[in-house]
């Protein structure tokens, strides 16, 4: 819970003062003094650095200090923000939600904000026009449980705006200092964090992204008020800067940007006040998975009772002669009576709850397989992970707050192990939505001890397709269509269907999409449990004619049409959702009085020397007929920046052998 929070307020941290910067962003410096934009910021109206950029955050800071409260330590957070509007679109970054936890019905340990104050500035007639958020503009309300969230909307903010706000946030989590994170989905000219830690307080600190940052650690002298004393100690000083950060932005192939953000993170080892209190706070995974197993909501709910134990007795499971079929039995007897809500949790509810309301969370499904599983003599275990949306498993600092869902582990015999999740709807073992096939998930099987398992290859995703079509003289095309998919391809197919309003819509987005005419469409396997299904149908296709000649693409079905790697250069990594290879046969009857003008070439190509992303396209030619093979293959999920020349050339070739024309000519006999 805390993790979140801390993303979230330390991506509005902004500058109270900073050293006078070289400018290349139209030679704009910073004022130094908050409350008093200069000419040349107000005057801005693109940033060099990024010149497609909406919004520049043109100063940001964060000031940490550690305070007394009533009866202990607290954190406090001063944060100021100054940022430049460039364009209309850019003006949403003027609404700002800032998060704070503050359980409901109350507890020990809470946060407070105090202390807002925002302004927006504009130029008009040469003057400068300030314009600042009343207090009726600023509104709190509850996000869930856990926090509230504090929200408003600097006012009069528009293309050329400068606004700025400023805060303060009081922690009583003086024992987990929030992660700095330097970059923004904006670019960030300038960002600077101090921090100032006593010496009872020993953080480990590590950095991370793409970006460097200047760094300066000094001991200092502390002197803290603690009622009408002061306590004095040392300490030391950490002093941070960044300064022309790009933009984190993702996109379809980045699943987490916070995971390559330019941050700090400060980790707690120990707490030592000589002569009164000393505690370790150092922790590895083995603490963390006893934290969990001694939990009622984690390691009680592993040890409940069956509730499904009468329902079970029903199915015969004895008459399955593999134990992956006796699983796939359990989990849709499962899935009958309790379906997902369409949330990820670690924790589960009460099971008699679950029942009578039908519906629960992924983890309140896991924990009903596992009892499920347990009382069929199926040896199973939870697989602990942070799915890709919410970002890897930190290497250095063992966190259980990253932790945020598990799925089941299943021993299909001593060597070989399936995984299966309670949010499966169209899926099967090893199947899993991508959102769960990550690199790193830890496994906590019975009787032996806790390991790291890679999910990212799990089962194999394929699509093979076999066309045979014919073309009339005028340039009509007919032909039967068979795709058989597996894995994440027949996963894919099922939630269309199941999802689309009825198989008109379907059938009319499907003909929309590939331009074609559907005279027949038939599915096998889509209504079952299983990791496979059948596609066949029958079509026309009108090809382009032009006098005495007929253009046809002869993969008729494209695999890829143009190439979604359009920057010049990347930062991020490039993530797939899952491994896969295609493999598209097409057999074309050309009409009699016709012979071939244009054929495509046959090509092989491969993205690097590892052979990680590979194409074959052959064509060949007997008579009247002309015969495509097209075979694809991805065999990695993840490719760093330093790869991205090579994943764009290889796309846009792959494209290009999509999109090529045969060209037929009427005879001239």
């Amino acid at each position: 819970m805390k993790h979140l929070l801390s993303k979230a307020l330390l991506l509005t941290c902004c500058m109270v003062g900073m050293s006078k910067l070289s400018a290349s962003a139209q030679n704009v410096t910073p004022n130094l003094k908050f409350g008093k934009p200069n000419m040349e910021e107000l005057s801005m109206t693109t940033y060099a650095p990024d010149s497609s950029a909406a919004a520049v955050v043109l100063c940001r800071q964060a000031v940490v200090s550690y305070i007394w409260g009533a009866d202990d330590f607290r954190l406090l957070y001063e944060y100021k923000v100054k940022v430049k509007i460039l364009k209309p679109e850019g003006v949403s970054h003027a609404d700002i939600v800032l998060p704070y936890y503050d359980k409901k019905g109350g507890s020990r340990e809470r946060e407070a904000i105090a202390n807002l104050s925002a302004s927006a500035y504009n130029l008009e007639n040469g003057k400068i026009i300030r314009t600042k958020m009343k207090d009726d503009e600023v509104f709190r309300e509850r996000a869930n449980d856990y926090y509230m969230q504090l929200k408003f909307s600097v006012p009069q903010v528009k293309e050329g705006t400068v606004f700025e706000y400023s805060y303060r946030c009081y922690s009583d989590f003086y024992f987990e200092i929030a992660n700095w994170q330097a970059q923004e989905d904006i670019p960030v000219l300038y960002t600077d964090y101090e921090i100032t830690v006593p010496e009872y307080f020993q953080f480990n600190v590590n950095t991370q992204g793409w970006n460097s940052l200047k760094m300066d650690r000094k001991g200092v002298s502390i002197n803290l008020p603690i009622g009408a004393e002061t306590l004095r100690c040392s300490g030391e000083q950490y002093y941070f800067i960044g300064e022309q950060l790009p933009a984190l932005e993702g996109d379809s192939y980045v699943w987490c940007a916070d995971d390559f953000c330019t941050q700090v993170a400060f980790e707690l080892s120990r707490i030592e006040i000589p002569g009164s209190y000393y505690k370790s706070y150092t922790q590895n995974w083995t603490n963390i998975d006893e934290v969990l197993m001694n939990s009622e909501s984690f390691g009680g709910r592993l040890r409940m009772n069956n509730p499904l134990k009468a329902e079970m007795a029903t199915l015969s499971l004895d008459k399955y002669e593999s134990t992956a079929d006796k699983v796939c039995a359990l989990y849709q007897l499962l899935k009958s009576k309790l379906r997902w809500n369409g949330r990820y949790a670690l924790q589960g509810n009460s099971a008699r709850q679950l029942l009578k309301e039908g519906t629960g969370d992924n983890a309140d499904i896991n924990f009903v397989l596992l009892s499920m599983l347990r009382d069929a003599n199926i040896t199973a275990w939870p697989v602990l992970m942070s799915t890709r949306t919410n970002g890897r498993l930190p290497l250095l600092h063992p966190s259980i707050q990253k932790l945020n869902t598990f799925i089941v582990g299943v021993a299909l015999n001593d060597s070989t192990a399936a995984y299966i999740d309670g949010s499966v709807e169209d899926g099967y073992l090893n199947v899993l939505p991508p959102n769960f096939m990550v690199d790193r998930a830890r496994r906590l099987k019975p009787g032996a001890a806790a390991a790291w398992v890679d999910l990212r290859k799990l089962g194999k995703n394929s699509l093979r397709s076999v066309v045979t079509a014919t073309i009339s003289p005028e340039g009509t095309m007919t032909g039967h269509r068979q795709t058989l998919r597996e894995g994440q391809f027949s996963a894919q197919l099922k939630q269309n269907i199941r999802q689309a309003k009825d198989s008109t819509e379907y059938i009319r987005k499907l003909e929309d999409d590939r331009q074609i005419k559907l005279t027949a469409l038939q599915w096998k396997g889509h209504k079952t449990f299983s990791p496979r299904m059948q596609e066949d149908m029958d079509f026309e296709k009108q090809c382009e004619v032009n006098g005495d000649y007929i253009y046809i693409n002869p993969l008729i079905f494209l695999h890829t049409s143009e190439s979604p790697f359009k920057q010049a250069e990347r930062r991020l990594p490039v993530e797939f959702a899952f491994t896969n290879n295609v493999s598209l046969t097409v057999s074309l009857t050309i009409p009699e009085g016709y012979v071939i003008d244009e054929l495509p070439q046959s090509v092989q190509m491969s993205a690097d020397e590892t052979n990680s992303v590979t194409l074959r396209y052959l064509v060949t030619r007997s008579d009247n007929t002309v015969i495509v093979r097209y075979l694809f293959n991805l065999n990695e999920q993840l490719f760093m920046p330093e790869k991205y020349a090579n994943i764009q050339r290889f796309w846009e070739a792959m494209a290009g052998k999509n999109t090529e024309m045969m060209v037929l000519k009427k005879s001239e006999i």
